[in-house]
């Protein structure tokens, strides 16, 4: 087994069809089975139906796919690790809630930069869910979020409370607020069982979304209101293209800093977790 054959059942596991899968790895069909077929006598289970109109997982290659993802995680971390450019000394990983990155994540990246300059910084964006599983399996140092699970040997504190407040492209209350053209973003749980709590008058309708941006580009085009964090509706407030639903209340979602327990041993981990700490006192 190696890491080009799980790539490989991956590939066809996302797209049903051998086919497919050499066309996006640039490889031959043949090569795809040839991959496959190996990868199944090794472990010694089918891991595909073969038919006419494509493949799909068997039971083996359901339970398979998960221990795939992360051996093949694993193994893009261990290339970062060992292929660090000339004159870096190590590598800091962190993850952060897409809905957080804007707030104050960059100034984060710049306080490490310039008191860490030797040190290699891996930044992406996920969600809670997926970052809690790559700091337990230790592929991630740091992860910022909403909505932690409680966990053996994980850390866990409190960021800052990112205020979320109902705004519209036409000026309104909260009593005559047009409710069917409300946009809804399951930013969270948290914020799910807190707006059905404090706004039950406000329901997901016709359109449902993941993101801020892809919400307010729609707004802009058609109308409506959307809940969103208050510092990226204050922007959208002062260019005049949204304003403030009147009597609308405010969801606070607190925001987490999420590692290891002994990180604070680690000098950059504790710098780090200290920086984050100062910069989200200060973007309150």
């Amino acid at each position: 087994m190696n890491h080009v054959q799980l790539e490989t059942f991956l590939s066809v596991a996302n797209s049903r069809n051998f086919n497919r899968s050499a066309e996006s790895l640039c490889i031959t069909q043949s090569a795809v089975s040839t991959r496959i077929k190996n990868l199944e006598d090794t472990l010694g289970v089918e891991l595909f139906y073969r038919g006419r109109f494509g493949a799909e997982l068997t039971s083996s290659g359901v339970k398979f796919q998960q221990y795939a993802v992360q051996i093949c995680d694993i193994w893009r971390h261990a290339q970062q690790e060992l292929a660090l450019p000339r004159g870096f000394e190590g590598v800091l990983r962190l993850a952060t809630q897409f809905s957080v990155w804007d707030k104050f994540m960059n100034n984060w990246i710049l306080d490490m930069r310039e008191r860490y300059p030797n040190i290699a910084l891996h930044i992406e964006a996920d969600y809670s869910m997926r970052m809690m599983e790559q700091i337990v399996e230790n592929m991630l140092d740091i992860a910022v979020m909403y909505q932690p699970r409680i966990l053996l040997d994980i850390e866990i504190i409190k960021l800052f409370d990112d205020e979320f407040v109902l705004i519209s492209t036409s000026p309104s209350s909260l009593e005559n607020l047009n409710k069917d053209k409300y946009i809804y973003i399951g930013w969270c749980p948290g914020f799910h069982s807190a707006h059905a709590e404090q706004v039950p008058s406000l329901k997901a309708r016709g359109v449902t979304m993941g993101l801020g941006t892809m919400a307010i580009e729609y707004l802009k085009e058609k109308g409506g209101s959307v809940y969103l964090q208050a510092w990226h509706a204050k922007e959208l407030i002062d260019s005049g293209t949204f304003h403030l639903v009147e009597n609308a209340p405010t969801i606070l979602q607190p925001v987490y800093a999420v590692y290891r327990k002994g990180a604070e041993k680690n000098e950059l981990h504790d710098s780090a977790i200290k920086s984050l700490l100062s910069l989200a006192s200060e973007a309150e």
